[in-house]
């Protein structure tokens, strides 16, 4: 595994706090992935300062996110980089959905509240603080529960997706006491909001090892104990895009748009996007998506391929897609110059032109366009 780099801002921040006199680290991602050598952007700081330490350090040259200051965080953009900077802490009382947490200034103490060994990594110039042999479970491509993990997951069943969601990226095969747990307790999971979902579940579905994670999931039942229906191994091996919202709904073909939303606390667009490529028919003209949705019109039409089992190689060889952020210009003044007569007959002829346009894969120019109208009024 490599050396440490970290962003030179992320640096400087943690060089502010230890400097005003305050025990500071990295850890959780940016130091996992720092170990294998993996592109991260997200930084976490573990501290001794509490917010009101934090905010007078920060405040005067960055810009401050405080609403996590209650549970200890502060969000500093530094220099468009941003950090979270969260005070040690210790849970008391977690009941499965929710925890209180007091501060600390022991690092031990913030360590054993975390979830997995490789996300309890500490580090600062001095030296890389591991008391649970993540470096060793990282090295080994092993994902493991700090602790008991029957406890873990009890602390909050949200542990059972981030199981699976890690176990995605970093194991080789998932642990099996973690697993044990996660299945015994899959029932807690009926209680997480659809937010909290979402989060997680979006986050399992690219990792190396989905496909072992989705079968695990699948031969014990806790597709259905999450979502009220079982998941298509079939459909995850033919999709071939790259859209978590898509893929979660070629999963669970069985469920209505409906209730996606509902369990997973989908917003507007989230449910218009699901909507637009359920409407997808058989023979659709993907045009038309380009038009609405540019590139990423691309996803519905790997989305299509693997609902009607259809290949793909004819549709993408269409020259429109060469054609950016196509614009039909045509509006109701110009035919009222070319004589047309006012009224609905011109939406009429707008109309046409436009089918016109998308036919020719948006290549006609605003004169052919005026062309093409002319044509039609002399006849």
């Amino acid at each position: 595994m490599s050396t440490f780099v970290f962003d030179e801002r992320a640096l400087q921040a943690l060089k502010t706090l230890q400097q005003a006199g305050f025990d500071s680290w990295f850890v959780g991602g940016c130091v996992r992935d720092s170990l294998l050598e993996k592109p991260f952007t997200d930084y976490d700081i573990a501290t001794t300062a509490t917010p009101a330490d934090c905010i007078p350090l920060f405040q005067k040259k960055f810009e401050l996110d405080l609403k996590g200051e209650n549970f200890g965080c502060v969000r500093v953009n530094y220099e468009d980089l941003w950090l979270e900077i969260t005070t040690l802490r210790k849970d008391v009382n977690p009941d499965g959905r929710h925890t209180k947490v007091t501060f600390t200034t022991d690092v031990a103490e913030d360590a054993k509240r975390r979830d997995f060994t490789i996300n309890a990594l500490y580090w600062n110039e001095k030296a890389i603080i591991d008391f649970f042999d993540g470096q060793k479970d990282l090295e080994q491509h092993e994902v493991k529960f700090i602790g008991k993990a029957n406890d873990r997951v009890q602390e909050d069943y949200l542990r059972i997706l981030r199981f699976f969601r890690f176990s995605s990226v970093y194991a080789n095969e998932l642990n099996q006491e973690g697993l044990k747990a996660c299945v015994d307790h899959q029932e807690g999971l009926r209680y997480l909001s659809g937010n909290r979902i979402w989060s997680e579940w979006s986050k399992i579905l690219f990792g190396k090892n989905t496909l072992r994670v989705l079968q695990v999931m699948e031969t014990n039942d806790i597709d259905s104990t999450l979502f009220g229906a079982k998941i298509s191994i079939v459909n995850y091996l033919a999709y071939k895009g790259r859209d978590a919202l898509l893929l979660t709904h070629l999963l669970l073909p069985s469920i209505h748009i409906q209730h996606l939303v509902h369990r997973l606390s989908l917003n507007q667009s989230q449910q218009e996007w699901l909507e637009s490529a359920n409407a997808l028919l058989i023979d659709h003209d993907f045009r038309i998506s380009y038009l609405q949705h540019g590139k990423s019109a691309k996803e519905l039409v790997l989305y299509w391929a693997c609902k009607y089992e259809k290949n793909t190689d004819e549709i993408f060889a269409q020259t429109f897609w060469s054609i950016p952020n196509p614009v039909f210009l045509l509006a109701g003044k110009d035919l009222l110059k070319l004589g047309c007569q006012p009224g609905p007959i011109v939406g009429n002829y707008l109309q046409r032109a436009h089918q016109w346009w998308v036919e020719n894969n948006f290549s006609p120019s605003h004169q052919n366009c005026l062309c093409y109208v002319e044509s039609l009024l002399n006849k």
